[in-house]
């Protein structure tokens, strides 16, 4: 029986040390200033959320999506950042169709970098490019830039912003600390050292880029350089303010059989890494010592986050399955529990989770939902445990042992026949929305990315609130400081804010 509990809803070089001059390839639209910071008179004063960053990928290490901030709908559309040329993955797509399965429409299972990602702080809005090897930072009301930094290679993630600096990894395999405000270069490290380059889309490369992004967390960075399992890899915790490998909670771990690639996430103990197509792995923060990996061989995918209350989720895109799934483990022990087929996106709070399911969203009690979930892999391991025993005994078997066993599995088999029904009941709603490329939350309000179009839902009932069109699939969505940033597969990144957003 499958161990898996399937919910259907669920070759020039440039000069990386210097900035370029200023150029600018965004499309102005209408703006209006922010307003102030108001309290809203609501039957009395109600204090809304205020202003927040969006530092790194998906807003914080867990990798959540999810902001405090409020953002009235409806937006306006603000400015329109056009890439100057199509971006340029990392991998191809995914194959066209599973001949073995004879089931088309798969979704890559590497796929970190189909959208120019930003983090947002301040007045500043950041991304790094694979088109022209650079960091852009723009102006969050204009979209007008203010410095580009320039590296030897593909800038595949976003930088994260902490303490006024810009932390990200390129292609060239250096990790580079630029200071936020003018772009200038704080410090670089290579930790494959002097090495020859690889050709690889038309441009020279290091056999050690960092995919993973570079992760800040209590003034430690931490990334991985990685590409091809039979190589060595590299886990690095350095000093953020130095570089620096040297002090506790720092180290450089070379591994083997890896290929690190997608953002890295943390909790207080743990690292946890993406590798495409193969497993993610989890390693102890303080040492980078390897602890094991969630499924088996093949249950990959880059999308992925840590639930405060220890869930660790993850997939998308895998052979196969139609559509993607996504898994769930427990973070620590890395017990499976459930698997959300055709599911994309998740976005995990304490009390309730939403899930996008490509043509349909959905919100549901999370806590008894887990619960039953865990429940149910329990009784199956149960009755597929006696199941064997009793195929082992066959025609040799003693009636009284066969026949105990069998009646072990009436009331296993009894009690699971009643959990889908108590799973279902546990959604509060769901709302047809073919939105499945991002979900996010700012507030009380999902924003959710899907083909040619961005659109919000209230978290409530699953009412859509709003809509506009972008051009290309949207792949990455952040809220920050009264705006909506959406990017897609175009190399295009829409700005929108709300007109009456305190």
């Amino acid at each position: 029986m499958n161990r898996f509990v399937s919910i259907g809803f669920w070759i020039a070089f440039k000069a990386p040390d210097k900035t370029r001059p200023l150029t600018s390839h965004y499309a102005p639209s209408v703006f209006r200033p922010l307003s102030p910071l108001l309290l809203v008179l609501v039957l009395g004063w109600n204090a809304r959320a205020p202003a927040e960053d969006w530092p790194t990928y998906r807003h914080d290490n867990r990798r959540s999506g999810i902001t405090s901030e409020s953002i009235r709908v409806p937006l306006t559309p603000v400015w329109t950042y056009i890439s100057p040329a199509p971006l340029q993955t990392a991998w191809s797509g995914p194959a066209k169709w599973d001949a073995y399965a004879n089931i088309r429409g798969l979704e890559s299972m590497r796929n970190f970098d189909p959208a120019l990602f930003v983090t947002a702080a301040r007045d500043s809005v950041c991304f790094g490019s694979s088109v022209d090897d650079a960091v852009h930072c723009l102006d969050v009301k204009t979209g007008a830039e203010k410095w580009v930094f320039e590296t030897d290679g593909p800038v595949r993630l976003p930088p994260s912003w902490h303490q006024d600096k810009l932390y990200f990894g390129s292609d060239d395999g250096y990790v580079y600390c630029l200071n936020a405000s003018h772009g200038g270069l704080v410090w670089k490290r290579k930790p494959s050292g002097t090495e020859t380059l690889l050709l690889s889309n038309g441009k020279l490369i290091s056999h050690w880029p960092c995919r993973t992004g570079v992760l800040v967390q209590d003034d430690i960075a931490y990334f991985g350089a990685s590409l091809l399992p039979w190589s060595k890899s590299y886990l690095c915790a350095v000093d953020a303010q130095t570089g620096s490998e040297e002090g506790p909670g720092r180290y450089r771990a070379t591994l083997e059989h890896l290929t690190m690639q997608g953002s890295m996430l943390a909790t207080e103990t743990r690292l946890y890494l993406p590798q495409g197509r193969q497993r993610p792995e989890m390693f102890e923060r303080a040492t980078g010592r390897a602890l094991g990996g969630f499924g088996g061989s093949g249950e990959g995918g880059v999308f992925a986050v840590v639930s405060r209350t220890g869930e660790f989720l993850h997939g998308q895109g895998q052979n196969h399955k139609a559509g993607g799934e996504l898994r769930g483990f427990d973070a620590d022990s890395q017990d499976y529990f459930i698997t959300f087929a055709k599911a994309t996106r998740i976005v995990v709070t304490e009390e309730i989770a939403y899930l996008n399911l490509g043509s349909e969203l959905a919100g549901f009690a999370r806590h008894r939902y887990v619960e039953l979930a865990k429940h149910q892999t329990q009784l199956q391991a149960r009755r597929k445990s006696i199941q064997e025993q009793l195929k082992k005994l066959g025609g040799q078997a003693l009636e009284s042992s066969g026949n105990q066993l069998k009646a072990d599995l009436k009331p296993i088999d009894a009690e699971l026949s009643t959990i889908p029904e108590q799973m279902a009941a546990c959604f509060l709603w769901r709302t047809q929305a073919d939105v499945p490329h991002d979900l996010i939350l700012a507030g009380t309000t999902l924003f959710a990315g899907g083909d040619g179009r961005v659109a919000a839902f209230d978290t409530a009932t699953g009412r859509k609130q709003w809509s506009a069109p972008v051009t290309g699939k949207a792949h990455g969505l952040a809220v920050a400081n009264g705006h909506l940033f959406v990017s897609t597969d175009h190399g295009n990144i829409h700005c929108f804010r709300s007109d009456s957003n305190p």
